[in-house]
Formats: structure tokens, C-alpha cells, sequence
């Protein structure tokens, strides 16, 4: 049985939440100099990008894919580490850039899928938060996630920077394209503040985490880039206290799987302005069709569509992925405290994974 002295809300997974802003900062500080240039140090002439990575660092490649898309207009593949090793053939060419994701720099598949690329002789990079692990010493170029040291098995912190890493490198290949990026510095060097007031409204997150706590068929609903932060959030509830929860993108979710809703159900939308009028459409056939109770977190103000709204408030995309991410972190740590679970020591659950 779980130890009740250890789901108290000061687990170390709720204290690694409150240290994202600071770990912002810091990579901010650090990988953006005076003259707002991102100093990574990156190959030049990349026309494809390729992310490989598990659990939530696949989710962290999974919500960067779109921004690669959207804001480069390269492609961007990326592919669970345990599918990528089973690949038949690699496109490797000398404008693509082989992206590692891991925490510990140890996570086994993620070795295996970069000593396949090194074979081939692709150019390789790494986001870690271990400096002289295996994955930073296999890589060509290495960039240091440095979130300090994660402690909690469910990873908040870590998944924050590795996601700021990503952007960066978006805006050093976008600067490297003599295309202007004084916007995204500028947003970015707010978003340690804006994450402190997200963090700030943790009240009124606990209302919707305890709402959410009585079901155990709980459905995440987000669009696009936040179809990824909708996975990585049901992963947190998921590893923190055991639940059954689904994530879906919001149109598909309508053909066929909405029938989970026949059972009582508790659903959970992401909105933003790219989905608002779609996304309303749909959570209307929802409610006259099975009537679940409805909790959405959205960057809009006046979004009034849920039974309880959180709003995070940004009109930068940006800032909303971050604040939707923290958000559902809150909730899944909270729901653990309500259900008396160990958030930081899921039953089985371990934070290296090696051969």
C-alpha cells in the first residue's frame, strides 16, 4: 500500500513542476546571448528534420513536429525509438538532421536507433539532461537539456526544456535562413513569467483535477500540436495514478471511438484559436449525444463550452503548448494526491530504461 506521507502535495514531481520557469530562465540565459542569437551549435543547410525518442520524449518530438512544419516549412518525421530500430530502410541525405531524444541519455532503443543512423553516416544530434552519457557521446552535435537533476519518475521538468531545446534549434535554422526570429525571442524570453502565473492558478486546477479524479474514463481531446500535449498529459495521469486514459485528435475521436462515452466519462478538451470553431462543433454533438461532464483549457478568454474552463491566458502559440502542458501536469499530480498514489514511485515503473 502506498505510503499517505508520500501523496501530499509536496511531492518531489509537484516541486519539479514549480521549477520549470527557473529552468526556462536558465536555458535561456544560456543558449541566447545579448544580441538575441541562439548560440546552439547546429549543422547548416538542414532541409528535413527526423526525431527519434520514447515516452514523453517522443510526445515532446510528437508537439515540436508541427512548429518544425509550420515555422521552417521543412518536413519533420518522428517515430517511437522501438519503431524506428525495425525500419527496413533509412533516408539518409546530407541535408537531413537525426534528432535523439532522452533524458538519462541511456533509454536503450534510442541508443540502438542512433548507432543505426551513425552506421549510415547521418548527421546526428542529441537533447539530454546528461552530459557524457552514452547519447551525448554517440552524437555529432549535443545540446545540454539542463534541468538539473529529475527525480520524480513522471518527467515534468525535463520534458519542459527538452521542448524549449527543440524550439531553439527552429529558431536557429530559421535564422540560418536569413529570415527574422526578433518575435519569437521576444515571446520566448516571457515565458518563464507567463509559466509562474500558469502555476500561479493551481487552485483553481485542483477544482478541475478533483473533478476529474471520481472517473476512470477520462478522454483528452486537442488538435494538431496539442494532440501530442493531449497524449503526454493522459501519460502523466496515467503513470501517476493508474487511470485508464485516452487521448484522441477531436475529428477522429468522432468516428467510432466516441462510443466510450456510453460508459460515464469525464472529457477533457484543449482549444485554441486554430480549433476553436471546430472543436465547439464537436464538443456540442458530444454533450447532445452522450452528455459527459466537459473541463477545457484554452488560451481563448471567452470559451465558456465546458462544464469548468481553465484559462491560460496567451495569444502566442508558443506560450498556450507550455501552458496547456503545465496545466495537465498540475492535474495529474493533484489527482494522485486525491487518490492517495505515490506520484514520484509508480508501481513498476523505473527511470532508466538500459539493456
Amino acid at each position: 500500500m502506498d505510503n499517505p506521507e508520500n501523496n501530499v502535495s509536496n511531492s518531489i514531481m509537484l516541486k519539479e513542476i514549480f521549477e520549470q520557469p527557473a529552468v526556462v530562465k536558465n536555458l535561456i540565459n544560456r543558449c541566447i546571448n545579448s544580441e538575441d542569437v541562439v548560440t546552439l551549435n547546429l549543422p547548416l543547410n538542414i532541409n528535413n528534420i527526423v526525431i527519434s525518442a520514447s515516452g514523453s520524449s517522443y510526445n515532446c518530438a510528437a508537439i515540436a513536429a508541427p512548429l518544425f512544419r509550420e515555422m521552417l516549412c521543412i518536413p519533420c518525421e518522428y517515430e517511437y525509438s522501438s519503431e524506428f530500430i525495425l525500419q527496413k530502410n533509412y533516408f539518409v541525405t546530407p541535408e537531413t538532421l537525426f534528432i535523439f531524444i532522452s533524458q538519462s541519455g541511456e533509454t536503450s532503443d534510442t541508443l540502438h536507433a542512433i548507432k543505426k543512423i551513425k552506421e549510415l553516416g547521418g548527421k546526428t544530434l542529441c537533447i539530454t539532461n546528461a552530459e557524457n552519457s552514452t547519447l551525448w557521446n554517440l552524437s555529432d552535435y549535443r545540446i545540454l537539456s539542463d534541468a538539473g537533476e529529475e527525480k520524480s519518475i513522471a518527467s515534468t521538468k525535463a520534458l519542459c526544456a527538452q521542448l524549449f531545446c527543440l524550439i531553439l534549434i527552429i529558431l536557429k535554422i530559421k535564422f540560418s535562413k536569413a529570415q527574422s526570429i526578433e518575435r519569437e525571442i521576444h515571446a520566448l524570453k516571457r515565458l518563464p513569467l507567463y509559466l509562474e502565473r500558469i502555476i500561479g492558478d493551481f487552485d483553481r486546477i485542483k477544482t478541475a483535477a478533483k473533478m476529474i479524479s471520481k472517473y476512470r474514463n477520462i478522454v483528452i481531446l486537442g488538435n494538431k500540436t496539442y494532440y501530442p500535449v493531449a497524449k503526454e498529459g493522459a501519460l502523466k495521469i496515467k503513470e501517476t495514478s493508474y487511470l485508464n486514459v485516452a487521448a484522441y485528435p477531436f475529428g477522429e475521436f468522432m468516428h467510432g471511438h466516441v462510443a466510450v462515452l456510453n460508459e460515464k466519462a469525464i472529457v477533457i478538451a484543449i482549444i485554441d484559436d486554430e480549433n476553436e470553431i471546430s472543436a465547439k462543433r464537436n464538443l456540442q454533438k458530444i454533450r447532445d449525444d452522450y452528455n459527459p461532464q466537459i473541463i477545457c483549457i484554452s488560451s481563448i478568454k471567452d470559451v465558456d463550452c465546458g462544464d469548468y474552463n481553465i484559462y491560460i491566458k496567451t495569444g502566442k502559440k508558443i506560450k498556450a503548448i507550455f501552458g496547456a502542458l503545465i496545466t495537465l501536469q498540475l492535474i495529474a499530480c493533484e489527482i494522485a494526491a486525491i487518490l492517495k498514489k505515490n506520484p514520484d514511485k509508480p508501481k513498476g515503473l523505473k527511470k532508466v530504461v538500459r539493456d
